[in-house]
């Protein structure tokens, strides 16, 4: 059962990361591996070679498609939007700006000072490139070249006495209904080691709730084969009377724990007259339980390069980087650019363009486009609450119509 509720979702985590966990059960990525192919439907006709649905690449290789989306955990270095600096003359703390929620500055905490803050971001996913997920589709050759070769023909003009011929227009289509979505909490907190260095430590919490139901049918568009195989598609499942064989499968299932642990350093080497520069580099320790997608298979390293500027009510921003990680969850390059604007003293409003491109692998992540606006308070003392919400730009790959994320942040 799907947990709606903001507030359930947070209590089911961290009851899920809490409590003793049951028995073990099959994991997400084998009950997509196993949709209409798996042990509990099998659709493989005897005797006639192994026609086996095929997913669309974003789902058949989902850990990839979600590598994005899980780079977006907002490290605290990157996450508060004010910085509260001592100022002898005034013999207080004065509030400065530092920076939006997505995207890192080049400006640090300073000495001594610290950072705590709990992030919660929800993201239901609507479309693969560009088509929605209730309703992917596939159509596909029934059987293989190589098998279609293996089979007897005695006449090469006549189907009926060659196999070939009869089989070779044999289809394989599959329609697939298909949710997924992903609540992602994450804690942390960041530290000034010195005045020009930064480092952060953040571990996320996850709920991914996966549902599918599939169907397939093999279809005989010249009706030239035979009429059934000896065994075949689940016969329990009513068939259209042009199918030779038809399955249905499903499930339904959601997957409870830690996510991964994200490791950031940040060193500011440049201060600039129109820009500052600074560099940051995160680890993420692969703490998360990957079958389920909670988490990347190995360690992943991200580099990037971060230029921006405090002026008087507006502040600009870039943040250019590269995301190492292995061929389970695509390496790809990342660019962040926009500005927060400063609309009274204890309320700033932030904009960012974000990008994310993959060249190593076709049809998964190949160019990821994102648009993001945001609010932050300082309602009391260093006490900052903050919003932001991000639409597609454009809808290649696995998209949202709009990811949505919420933040609370003490500085100290």
């Amino acid at each position: 059962m799907m947990i709606r509720h903001p507030f359930l979702r947070v209590v089911a985590v961290l009851l899920a990361v809490l409590l003793p966990g049951g028995a073990a059960a099959a994991s997400l990525e084998d009950r997509l591996d196993g949709l209409l192919g798996g042990m509990a439907t099998s659709i493989t006709p005897v005797g006639v070679g192994d026609p086996r649905p095929v997913l669309p690449a974003g789902l058949a290789e989902l850990s990839g498609s979600l590598a994005t989306f899980r780079s977006l955990a907002p490290v605290p270095s990157a996450a508060g939007a004010f910085r509260f600096a001592w100022d002898p003359q005034l013999g207080t703390f004065q509030r400065m700006r530092k920076g939006p929620g997505l995207a890192d500055t080049a400006q640090t905490l300073g000495r001594g000072f610290g950072t705590v803050g709990l992030s919660y971001t929800r993201i239901s996913f609507d479309t693969l490139d560009g088509d929605p997920l209730s309703r992917l589709s596939s159509d596909q050759p029934a059987f293989s070249d190589d098998y279609l070769a293996s089979l007897p023909c005695d006449d090469p003009a006549d189907p009926q006495l060659c196999d070939r011929l009869r089989f070779d227009d044999d289809r394989l289509t599959t329609a697939i209904d298909f949710a997924l979505s992903l609540d992602q909490f994450v804690l942390g907190g960041a530290w000034g080691v010195t005045e020009t260095v930064d480092v952060s430590v953040a571990l996320s919490l996850n709920q991914l709730h996966m549902r599918a139901r599939a169907g397939a049918r093999l279809t005989d568009p010249n009706a030239d084969g035979p009429p059934s195989f000896e065994a075949g598609f689940a016969r329990d499942n009513p068939c259209d009377p042009r199918d030779r064989q038809c399955a249905a499968d499903a499930f339904d299932a959601t997957a409870f724990g830690t996510g991964d642990v994200y490791l950031r350093a940040k060193w500011r080497f440049a201060a600039l007259r129109w820009a500052d520069l600074a560099a940051s580099g995160t680890l993420t320790v692969p703490t998360g339980n990957a079958d389920d997608f909670l988490g990347f298979h190995h360690a992943t390293f991200t580099p990037m390069l971060i230029a921006s500027k405090d002026f008087p009510r507006f502040s600009p921003h870039l943040n250019l980087g590269y995301a190492l990680r292995d061929g389970d969850d695509v390496s790809q390059a990342i660019w962040i650019a926009g500005s927060d604007l400063r609309v009274v003293d204890r309320v700033i409003l932030a904009a960012d363009f974000l990008g994310f491109h993959d060249d190593k692998r076709d049809g998964i992540n190949d160019d990821v486009l994102q648009s993001a606006v945001g609010l932050k308070v300082n309602p009391w003392r260093s006490l900052v609450l903050s919003a932001s919400f991000q639409f597609p730009l454009n809808r290649d790959g696995l998209r949202a119509d709009v990811i949505y994320t919420g933040q609370v942040e003490w500085t100290f």
